[in-house]
């Protein structure tokens, strides 16, 4: 409960920064991105070890989780990669299922990802990536995702329609101080993850030593 009201923090700090940016003051997605594409649409040749190939579960909860159960060839990496030139500050964007979760790529550790996880490169001197998962997280642009999915059986969110998505773009200074007050609401939350793993250490351990 703790780190949910940590996250609607955040939330409520976006809005409260940039909730009333009139609608002729907004830019689309396309606008600020350098490359808006996909992961790889043909199935790789997976291996038992190597390089972790990532699904929309891992970044459901707008972190991406490299627990993969499906690895590639430093090879097939090679190829892949060259459409989706990975670096510190992109963002992946789950697209299929449970669509609309914004990640951001935190570390230069290598991987590459599926078909139903867009990518998105922003304009480093437009745009700052922690505010643009914040943008994308707020209500009005999670309204314009629901509204813009396409299908029945499995709802899609394509390309084209992200590109179109409208959103604030404040002043890049305004824009990193968002982002350093996640920054410090990251820290809460780690703090409370921490606690709450060593709690439930200490639970296993005496169910051990008490039920063995």
């Amino acid at each position: 409960k703790t780190i949910d009201k940590l996250n609607w923090l955040i939330k409520a700090r976006f809005v409260e920064m940039f909730g009333n940016v009139p609608e002729e003051e907004r830019v689309t997605i396309a606008e600020i991105c350098k490359i808006i594409t996909d992961g790889t649409h043909q199935p790789p040749k997976f291996t038992n070890t190597g390089i972790p190939f990532l699904f929309v579960s891992n970044i459901i909860t707008n972190e991406i989780c490299y627990d993969a159960e499906k690895f590639i060839s430093e090879e097939t990496y090679t190829e892949l990669i060259k459409r989706t030139p990975i670096e510190i500050g992109d963002i992946l964007l789950s697209t299929v299922g449970s669509y609309g979760h914004p990640a951001i790529v935190k570390t230069d550790r290598r991987f590459c990802f599926q078909r139903h996880i867009a990518y998105l490169k922003p304009k480093s001197d437009m745009v700052n990536s922690e505010y643009l998962r914040g943008a994308i997280l707020s209500d009005n642009v999670q309204r314009q995702i629901d509204e813009r999915v396409k299908g029945i059986a499995q709802k899609t969110l394509n390309l084209a329609e992200i590109r179109k998505i409208r959103l604030p773009l404040p002043p890049l200074k305004l824009q990193e101080q968002f982002a350093d007050f996640v920054k410090q609401v990251d820290k809460s939350k780690l703090a409370v993850q921490k606690s709450l793993e060593k709690t439930q250490q200490l639970f296993d351990s005496l169910m051990q030593e008490y039920f063995g």
